[in-house]
């Protein structure tokens, strides 16, 4: 008998435990101007400010009352992609993968922070923080690049497939 733990069983991944979304989402554009979100806000050192959101901003601010000065944080809504991966305690578990907003931090000790700028996160728990335009560009060329070598990995696994007799 083996010390080697046993892995537990693949489990299958097909298009039907893959959950449904659209192949290709539509683009975001700029939120119309909205109504403006203004309140008055506490600060735990002393005094009072006015904030006004931007007109693409969803946060609900409901914790904003009151805090530090550069706790504020406004942001859009993210585009989120899920994917089904494998947990061996849970089975198919969808996983947000490549989720990203813009954000703007307006009070923070950080200039690139007080400009909209993206947060990029490329799995659960792991962040790309305050990317402007060009470093966001460059995220997604790398993802495209990836895409197109997967197209590669599918087109040999659909030969090898072939060469085996199944299609």
């Amino acid at each position: 008998m083996s010390n080697v733990p046993s892995c537990p069983a693949p489990v299958a991944v097909s298009a039907a435990t893959v959950p449904p979304e659209s192949a290709v989402e539509p683009a975001l554009a700029p939120s119309p101007a909205g109504p403006e979100r203004r309140w008055s806000r506490r600060i735990w050192r002393g005094g009072q400010v006015m904030e006004s959101c931007p007109s693409w901003c969803a946060s609900t601010h409901s914790n904003d009352q009151d805090g530090d000065l550069d706790d504020l944080v406004h942001a859009s809504t993210e585009v989120t992609m899920h994917l089904p991966v494998f947990d061996a305690d849970e089975g198919v578990l969808a996983m947000p993968v490549l989720a990203a907003g813009v954000r703007v931090e307006p009070y923070s000790e950080d200039p690139a922070r007080r400009l909209p700028h993206v947060l990029v996160e490329p799995w659960q728990d792991e962040v790309m923080e305050a990317l402007g335009p060009e470093e966001l560009a460059a995220v997604i060329a790398r993802v495209r690049a990836h895409c197109d070598r997967l197209d590669g990995v599918l087109a040999r696994l659909v030969a090898a497939r072939v060469a085996f007799g199944v299609g």
